[in-house]
């Protein structure tokens, strides 16, 4: 994603969406929601290449808001919070089978507390490489699974369909196409 980035934006790219899907952190956000994320951990390798970790790693605040208005204006339900990104989906997904086991398991108990909402692979590096090239950048996401329903015995159907974030994406970026032409 970050090699894309850097590839368009040599080409004239001003703008960057990442518009996919997520696993939620939070009991509260179900499966088939939207979320748009506000700023990410950096549980990433790559964004440590551009940036010392002390860098947040945040989205635009333009790009956020027509993100926000979008999914809710489409009538999705939407909540914007803070994601988790790291490279590896397994330690997630199986954090007790690996050697590191204790240190994955005591950072997410430490993520849920603080109320981060989404665990995903692509936000904190995008957003870090954006605010080096000087461009916007923002996350959108389908939530399909969610852990912490599933441990707390609660409905968590997993969803695949990926339309009303891809829907969230386009609007937003009609919202930033009108606001360029107005200034």
């Amino acid at each position: 994603a970050v090699i894309a980035m850097e590839e368009l934006h040599n080409i004239g790219a001003d703008t960057f969406i990442r518009v996919g899907t997520c696993a939620s952190t939070c009991a509260d956000v179900q499966c088939g929601d939207i979320v748009v994320v506000s700023g990410s951990v950096r549980m990433d390798g790559t964004s440590l290449h551009y940036l010392p970790m002390e860098f947040p790693a945040v989205p635009s605040y333009q790009l956020l808001k027509a993100l926000e208005e979008s999914s809710v204006s489409l009538g999705f339900h939407t909540t914007v919070g803070v994601s988790i990104t790291k490279d590896s989906f397994y330690t997630q997904a199986e954090p007790e089978t690996k050697p590191v086991a204790g240190d994955l398991l005591y950072k997410w108990e430490a993520w849920k507390k603080l109320g981060c909402l989404a665990s995903e692979m692509e936000s904190a590096a995008l957003f870090v490489i954006a605010s080096h090239l000087r461009v916007r950048c923002g996350s959108c996401f389908l939530v399909m699974a969610n852990q912490e329903r599933a441990a707390a015995g609660l409905e968590n159907p997993v969803v695949h369909d990926t339309d009303a974030a891809i829907r969230t994406g386009i609007e937003a970026l009609r919202r930033l196409i009108a606001q360029d032409r107005e200034a």
